[in-house]
């Protein structure tokens, strides 16, 4: 014969795993609301982050300075304008730019970009870069096509395209195909113009801030921004112990759920 608890006994107990209840449901709202706002961070970055492509923010630069400020990213240490007109042609650093679109990222600081006729040249100090009117790269030059090596200067007149070089100067034929020495050029001179960038003073201030603008925004994208969001990383090492925290609210509420939702259940009553 089996022994029955006392009934005051089963009250107690019974009365101890109510106020269990009331305590979690309290805090099992809250830790929710945490986690609804989690998940739902979480869910928006992670589908714009699966259709970047889509949404083209593997390619849309983020253009809004105090962002690029936050991610440290500097303006240019060399600026440099060749043209503003028919288009703006200009080079920051290493990379060339065709208005607001950076048709060159090259290995070496450029020394200058001009039109010419239908093409886009330009010239770092070991190869030549062909462009259309567009900004379509269709040829490099080096020293295998036999361009010059020690490049320091370049200019362009009715003769062709003329370099400046350690060795001394060089000018193309009229395809920019080959380069000869001056010394064998009947029309070799000492008056060459050599190209030089615009001075700050003569562009507007937003022409000038524009293009250091296009310069800083090359180096971020909005697919970027939405990876670092998403792991939490966008706001530093310390956000990404705060992802963690939400993450372990979103397991305490499963859990609690789970708890409150067994208890409630007529057969466990």
């Amino acid at each position: 014969m089996t022994k029955s608890s006392h009934p005051s006994q089963k009250f107690r107990r019974q009365d101890w795993k109510n106020q269990v209840l009331r305590a979690l449901r309290p805090w099992h709202r809250r830790l929710g609301l945490c986690s609804a706002l989690f998940i739902m961070l979480l869910v928006v970055t992670g589908v714009a982050i699966n259709h970047s492509q889509d949404f083209k923010l593997d390619t849309a630069q983020v253009r809004q300075g105090w962002l690029l400020d936050y991610y440290g990213i500097s303006a240019p240490k060399s600026l440099s304008v060749f043209s503003v007109s028919p288009q703006v042609l200009a080079a920051t650093d290493t990379q060339l730019w065709l208005n607001d679109k950076r048709i060159l990222e090259s290995q070496r600081p450029l020394i200058g970009a001009v039109q010419l006729g239908t093409s886009l040249v330009a010239i770092d100090s070991q190869q030549a870069y062909l462009f259309s009117l567009s900004g379509e790269l269709y040829e490099t030059q080096g020293l295998s096509t036999g361009l010059p090596q020690g490049i320091e200067a370049m200019a362009y007149d009715e003769s062709g395209v003329w370099l400046k070089t350690a060795q001394g100067l060089f000018l193309s034929d009229e395809d920019l195909v080959e380069w000869q020495p001056a010394s064998t050029v009947q029309s070799a001179r000492s008056d060459i113009a050599w190209l030089t960038p615009i001075a700050k003073t003569e562009l507007a201030k937003e022409q000038w801030q524009a293009i250091e603008l296009n310069a800083r925004s090359g180096h971020l994208t909005w697919e970027r921004v939405m990876q670092d969001l998403h792991s939490g990383r966008l706001f530093g090492s310390l956000t990404v112990w705060l992802w963690d925290l939400f993450a372990l609210a979103l397991l305490m509420v499963v859990g609690t759920g789970c708890w409150i939702w067994w208890r409630q259940t007529p057969s466990r009553k």
